[in-house]
């Protein structure tokens, strides 16, 4: 569950109620993180009593589950949060499973891939210092691959947020084909940003299907 010292500089640990006020602060210095997610949750401004729940939630399914899937980054093993990466099991939605490209000689058919979804955002005062994506390398060969044993890891951008596909790009992914969809925080429909990485097939560990929305 963390901490996980990214560098000497950089670590991941668990998000808990302790990091309420710093999490209210960082989302109200400006929109760029509202802008920046789908969530019809994540708003500018965003109410104190959000962010105490947000944090008391995450505590509480982690201490119930044993299990953390998203982390705040920070700049000390026990620092204030910077920001927040996730890594929960993948929504496929109207896209349907991922398929491995080999067929079971046994089944004489494909097997469906293990998903992982990202999800992040940093600080407006981090921005720009390719904290983010240190991070992001970081979670996909560590957590990922060995702690999840992902097979497959999906993340989406809006198309023009070139900010969050540069992280993605820098990481390693690769944009596929990405289906518009209406928000209705923005009330209009917005164009996806897709990317995909495969990861070594001698990943193993572990998954739980668990709701850690924003």
């Amino acid at each position: 569950m963390g901490p996980y010292r990214v560098s000497d500089s950089i670590w991941l640990s668990p998000v808990g109620r302790s990091d309420a006020p710093e999490l209210y602060r960082i989302l109200n210095i400006d929109k760029s993180v509202s802008l920046g997610l789908h969530s019809s949750k994540m708003t500018f401004p965003f109410p104190e009593t959000e962010a105490i729940y947000f944090t008391e939630r995450h505590e509480s399914r982690r201490q119930k589950a044993g299990i953390a899937t998203n982390w705040a980054i920070r700049t000390s093993a026990e620092g204030p949060m910077i920001g927040l990466l996730a890594l929960d099991p993948f929504d496929h939605g109207d896209m349907g499973p991922c398929y491995d490209q080999e067929e079971s000689e046994a089944a004489h058919e494909r097997r469906i891939l293990n998903c992982g979804g990202l999800g992040y955002w940093i600080s407006p005062e981090q921005a720009g210092k390719g904290i983010m994506s240190q991070a992001l390398i970081y979670v996909l060969e560590r957590l990922a691959r060995q702690e999840f044993g992902y097979e497959r890891v999906h993340g989406e951008a809006w198309v023009e947020n070139m900010g969050s596909r540069r992280v993605m790009e820098h990481a390693g992914m690769e944009q596929t084909v990405g289906e518009p969809c209406f928000v209705p925080k923005f009330n209009e429909t917005k164009d996806i940003a897709h990317y995909i990485v495969d990861l070594a097939p001698e990943a193993v560990g572990r998954t739980q299907e668990i709701d850690f929305d924003f």
